[in-house]
């Protein structure tokens, strides 16, 4: 699908991402002002939970000061904001061609905007817990960075990274059904290694070395740069230079062939569904 046909059929996408949006909600009275309530209810939880009860050790260079409940809830959440909307996108995704087989059985129906309208729905809900994030940042600390102007890229590059990935997994799917309890395992793994609940500095090398391995772990970083460290990085600092290579790379690789891989099965996916 060409440039011209994603303005063809902008339409239908705008239609599929306001249905899901609104289907959210259906039958609530305060319907998408949810999604502005739940980031804070999960913004006062990490601070509960990680600044009084659990007190995980979070001395690194992303709390420069003190590590109050508070500057330990904004480093949770700020990592898990874009994991939160990362893996919503690629487990719906997965299944997205499968549960909806009675469009695609249709012969002109774009299949591309399955996964396209998904990804998006995701990007939209971490807009909101976004806004909500800068917030807490301006009333907990006082200021704010003019470094959080970068937060549109790496959300771009993160929204590249998921429709690839989505493409890819959507169509593994069709042909293999253990894709989608094989993905929810993965992106509990990946969670896990990905420094949202520990800062690096704590850890032993070769498990750092390990989580580097990671290349979701490298976006997070990005996001805790431009949210928090609060200034910007210079190209002298290798691991930010490494942090921005392995994100764009990745982003455009996993688009590449989830692209190619998607395009070359969809006419086949009649057949199979």
């Amino acid at each position: 699908m060409r440039l011209s046909h994603w303005l063809q059929y902008r339409t239908l996408l705008w239609e599929f991402l306001k249905r899901d949006l609104q289907a959210r909600y259906v039958g609530s009275t305060m319907g998408l002002f949810w999604s502005v309530i739940n980031p804070i209810i999960l913004l006062g939880l990490y601070t509960f939970v990680f600044g009084f009860v659990v007190k995980p050790d979070f001395t690194g260079r992303f709390i420069p000061d003190t590590s109050t409940p508070l500057d330990i809830a904004l480093y949770i959440f700020c990592g898990l904001l874009p994991w939160y909307s990362f893996q919503e996108a690629i487990i719906r995704c997965t299944t997205c061609i499968v549960d909806n087989a009675h469009l695609i059985r249709q012969i002109r129906f774009p299949a591309k905007i399955l996964p396209a309208y998904l990804v998006l729905s995701s990007v939209v809900n971490q807009i909101i817990g976004t806004v909500v994030l800068v917030i807490g940042i301006w009333l907990i600390r006082g200021t704010l960075s003019v470094t959080m102007l970068a937060f549109p890229i790496v959300l771009l590059f993160q929204s590249i990274l998921a429709f690839g990935l989505g493409l890819f997994l959507a169509t593994l799917h069709v042909y293999l059904r253990d894709t989608a309890p094989l993905v929810s395992i993965a992106v509990m793994i990946v969670m896990w290694t990905t420094p949202m609940f520990y800062v690096r500095e704590i850890l032993p090398p070769r498990i750092d070395t390990l989580v580097l391995c990671n290349p979701f772990s490298h976006l997070i970083l990005l996001y805790h740069n431009i949210f928090l460290l609060k200034t910007w990085p210079l190209w002298t600092d290798w691991l930010w230079v490494v942090n921005w290579a392995v994100v764009i790379s990745m982003s455009f690789l996993a688009f590449f062939i989830g692209y190619r891989i998607f395009t070359r099965s969809h006419r086949e996916f009649i057949d199979v569904i």
